[in-house]
């Protein structure tokens, strides 16, 4: 892994880790399905565009691990 995405890691890892970061990060999983289905029965469209809030979640999540 290269120095850029270390740091980038870094500061997802700081601005997350803050109570305030914490609280913003949950209203995020709530609003954008984290932990439950995207799915939209009959309508791909919808499908595809809550399956993508949720790529953003765990976008976050997974530049949040240590690796």
């Amino acid at each position: 892994m290269n120095e850029e995405m270390i740091k980038l890691r870094q500061m997802y890892s700081d601005t997350f880790s803050t109570e305030t970061g914490k609280k913003l990060l949950h209203d995020l999983e709530m609003r954008c399905n984290y932990n439950a289905s995207s799915f939209v029965a009959g309508d791909t469209n919808a499908t595809s565009y809550e399956e993508g809030k949720r790529a953003v979640v765990l976008y976050i999540h997974n530049m949040m691990k240590e690796e």
